[in-house]
């Protein structure tokens, strides 16, 4: 199998989706967008722990530890 790089696999694909079927488009896109909605709620986390940080809402690691 030969070994393709980025632009290649775009190219590919990009070529592709023009002859794939609808359940192929459907499956594709389903995937694509389940990776946004992911991506959105990391973002969302990381900017609240960041805010959590700045305003001193922080745990020890004692605190944690006692948690368990």
């Amino acid at each position: 199998m030969e070994v393709m790089n980025v632009i290649e696999k775009r190219d590919f694909i990009h070529s592709f989706l023009h002859r794939a079927n609808e359940k192929t488009i459907n499956e594709f896109y389903e995937k694509l967008r389940e990776e946004e909605v992911l991506v959105t709620k990391l973002e969302s986390r990381s900017q609240k722990a960041e805010t959590d940080i700045r305003s001193g809402k922080v745990f020890s690691r004692e605190e944690i530890e006692s948690r368990k």
